[in-house]
């Protein structure tokens, strides 16, 4: 959720300088030619970079709320020399929220290094976070330079519908939803049809990204859409069971979100006739309608969700419940992919905000503390409502040490809570279900805990505060991309910082290159066995990415009665 940060940007604000030599120029077979531009990073070293390159026809008009089309071959020479600006977004992060981008957005970034190499280079597909809602590929926020200067990977970053225009949906065929991961679809098939004029290899193709772009990732690999178009994946903080995707009535949505741009007669119109009008009104008072659908603060906190796809729909991408897919006999064997996280606590922070900090909203909170926590952690969507009454108590209890209050005290606690509920546990479900698969789903190749805090972080912006909680949401995501803004000057040479930059860029390289990480050589590798023995906790071992002389370790510190309680409440309140 790094791309939550859009109020801070100056889209067309770069670190780095563009060159007036040769400018590199590439065509496509099908399409027609390009001109990019070289870039210099900080450390003087050229990399050409292509901006927005349409990978899709603009989603706009009679295209609103449909799934994408390819591109059109283009006349000429097609210029691709500055950054497009983001995806029509509501940015609910900032205390005052903020309106910024296009509908005609569906273009994509392309780096790849200057030094030419007879070689064929393995793909990195980066899909950028943002909470479904907000977020950007901008080199503003998403500085490839770190991956440049290994000279060994091309980096491709595409937008995507988001908020309403990526995932309203009618609940049917005639606004399916999923708009905004079809949109990371289609981008991953012109990355297999046209990457060879870039000199990539289709056949190496690695899809990873932060929070949101986590999620996307783990649902590809679950997609029968997207199945054969890339190699691998690293999910870092978000996975296809979060709660922050859990299903909603999605046509009593269409029907209020209508209601507040005017349709006065929503109730009565088919779903057909909705998606009609909603292509004739305004981007803007979309956005505006969709944060009145907000019921307290910014929660919920992801408004416009995924949709469970019937299979005669228009190019279905999802068509089963993953909340009960992970874990079950149908779960397919995934592409091997390598799961990532931070602390509970740190996890917490981007979902409570302000929350955490601010006490005249904790005191709100605290006025009608019940209604409120079951909004916050997503047990509204419960077919058992009688039953909710003892999970919140043992929640509260767990967590809180049974304080139905918000307080300096108990504000902790439920940032441990928030971390555990919607990216722990079900990191840990999803491993869970790998290593009992008995083989026939495991695919797990490495599981990384991000622990290190640096100088730079997103806990003010997350929480208003710079009170150190360790490492928190997505802080890794510094040291693989420049983020201007943040990091204005970069990180000095000799810094462990810089130390680090350099080995986690490269473990991700490694990766891409090769499929394996030497760094896991040294962790044991999760087993069934370890799930099984009554002697043990469910436990695997990770690498450890933490503030010492050797950046990276062995850990294994797994709250498996945390783990377990989060189980009960699946089994008790979603009979998952």
């Amino acid at each position: 959720m790094y791309a939550l940060l859009l109020f801070v940007l100056v889209a067309n604000y770069f670190n780095f300088s563009i060159t007036k030599a040769a400018v590199p120029e590439v065509c496509i077979d099908q399409l027609g030619c390009i001109e990019g531009v070289h870039a210099t990073d900080s450390g003087g070293q050229q990399y050409e970079a292509f901006y927005g390159i349409p990978f899709a026809k603009p989603p706009i008009g009679e295209l609103r709320f449909k799934n994408p089309l390819p591109v059109d071959p283009w006349k000429g020479k097609l210029m691709t020399k500055e950054p497009r600006t983001e995806c029509i977004q509501y940015n609910q992060i900032p205390s005052i929220p903020t309106i910024s981008g296009k509908e005609d957005c569906l273009y994509l970034n392309l780096y790849r290094p200057k030094k030419s190499s007879t070689e064929k280079l393995p793909v990195l597909f980066y899909i950028h976070g943002g909470g479904l809602f907000s977020g950007t590929s901008s080199p503003a926020v998403n500085g490839p330079e770190y991956f440049m200067e290994t000279n060994e990977v091309i980096l491709v970053l595409p937008a995507y519908r988001l908020g309403q225009f990526g995932f309203l949906s009618t609940g049917d065929e005639h606004m399916t939803g999923n708009f905004g991961l079809k949109d990371q679809n289609m981008a991953l098939k012109w990355v297999q049809k046209y990457i060879y004029a870039f000199n990539g290899d289709p056949s190496r193709v690695t899809i990873f990204g932060h929070s949101a772009g986590s999620i996307s990732t783990h649902l590809h690999m679950l997609s029968p859409a997207s199945r054969g178009l890339f190699r691998n994946a690293v999910l870092m903080s978000g996975q296809a069971n979060s709660p922050f995707i859990r299903k909603i009535d999605q046509k009593s949505q269409v029907i209020q979100l209508a209601k507040g741009v005017g349709i006065t007669n929503a109730n009565e119109m088919s779903s057909s006739e909705l998606a009609d009008a909603l292509r004739n009104v305004q981007a803007t008072d979309l956005l505006k309608a969709g944060a009145d659908l907000k019921v307290w603060s910014v929660y919920p906190f992801a408004t416009f969700r995924t949709t469970i796809e019937q299979e005669s729909w228009s190019e279905p991408f999802l068509t089963e419940d993953t909340f009960k897919l992970i874990g079950s006999p149908k779960m397919p064997k995934t592409v091997p992919w390598i799961g990532g996280y931070t602390s509970s606590i740190g996890e917490g922070t981007v979902m409570a905000l302000r929350l955490s900090t601010d006490p005249d909203l904790q005191a709100d909170f605290n006025k009608n503390f019940y209604y409120l926590f079951k909004l916050v952690i997503e047990l509204n969507g419960t077919e058992y409502p009688e039953r909710v009454d003892e999970v919140v108590e043992r929640l509260v209890v767990e967590y809180m040490d049974g304080v139905r209050e918000l307080n300096k005290d108990t504000i902790d606690g439920f940032l441990e809570l928030l971390g555990d509920c919607f990216f722990t546990y079900p990191l840990y479900k999803t491993i869970a279900s790998n290593v009992n698969s008995g083989g026939q789903a495991n695919s797990l190749k490495g599981i990384i805990k991000f622990g290190y805090r640096g100088p730079y972080t997103f806990t003010k912006i997350f929480t208003g505060s710079l009170r150190n909680l360790g490492a928190v949401h997505v802080d890794d995501f510094l040291y693989l991309y420049r983020m201007s803004f943040l990091v204005p000057n970069g990180y000095e040479r000799s810094t462990p910082e810089a130390e680090l930059v350099k080995k986690y860029v490269a473990l991700h390289v490694e990766y891409a290159k090769t499929g394996n990480v030497e760094a896991f050589n040294k962790v044991s590798p999760c087993s069934k066995d370890k799930f099984d023995r009554p002697d043990l906790p469910a436990i695997c071992d990770y690498l450890s990415i933490v503030n010492d002389t050797e950046l990276f370790q062995v850990g294994n510190k797994w709250d498996v009665k945390r783990m377990k309680l989060w189980e009960y409440v699946d089994k008790t309140l979603f009979d998952i």
